[in-house]
């Protein structure tokens, strides 16, 4: 009888176990936006007390023909409306971008290659690069990657999100990080602070939560 009652046991818990599902939605919270050089922004406040595990997808595009000295990131979380606190805080890279212009009639979205004006200007042909093309409407922008540089046109790692008129400007460096909110966290958010006097940059964030087990 132990047995058997051990054996139904066994096989009820494993039937709760296949039935088990998880449910994890990416948000976008703070579409792409400019930050002036010498000015702060504060992102969406993110409600993330419904998720089980939450992260944070953050990209800054430097965006600027100027040399960008870094951007100090500010993450806070909060247990009530209004009662925010700093989580941590860090600066992105240093660095000095290369810009150059779409050269391509059709990118289009679905492309998974793109013609550049000046593809071997900074670093658009290096392998694994991560660059932003900038949209004449500014969340329409989106950051690539590249495999592969032939004669201007570079391959991309993903095909385009979305479609690019000709002579955009492009520019060659994106600082990206991934940022863990503890759960116990009721909500989130980034501020931007461009301490940097000439160069201005655009900033993204996207949240996947986890919220059915």
């Amino acid at each position: 009888m132990k047995k058997t009652f051990l054996i139904l046991m066994l096989l009820v818990l494993a039937s709760i176990g296949l039935a088990q599902t998880k449910t994890t939605a990416i948000d976008e919270v703070d579409a792409w936006q400019a930050v002036a050089a010498a000015t702060m922004v504060v992102g969406t406040a993110k409600d993330v007390s419904g998720s089980y595990s939450t992260i944070v997808f953050l990209e800054v595009a430097y965006s600027d023909a100027d040399a960008q000295a870094g951007v100090d990131i500010i993450v806070e979380v909060s247990y009530a409306a209004d009662n925010w606190t700093q989580l941590t805080t860090f600066k992105t890279t240093a660095i000095d971008p290369a810009t150059t212009t779409l050269n391509d009639a059709t990118a289009d979205a679905g492309d998974t290659a793109i013609t550049l004006t000046d593809a071997t200007t900074g670093a658009f042909d290096v392998p694994g690069r991560k660059w932003f093309i900038l949209d004449g409407t500014v969340g329409n922008s989106e950051s690539v990657r590249t495999v592969v540089n032939a004669t201007h046109t570079v391959t991309l790692a993903h095909d385009l999100i979305r479609s690019h008129a000709n002579s955009l400007n492009v520019f060659d460096y994106v600082y990206e990080t991934v940022i863990p909110i503890p759960v116990a966290a009721a909500q989130y958010r980034i501020l931007f602070n461009n301490t940097d006097a000439d160069a201005g940059c655009h900033v993204t964030t996207r949240v996947a939560m986890l919220t059915v087990l």
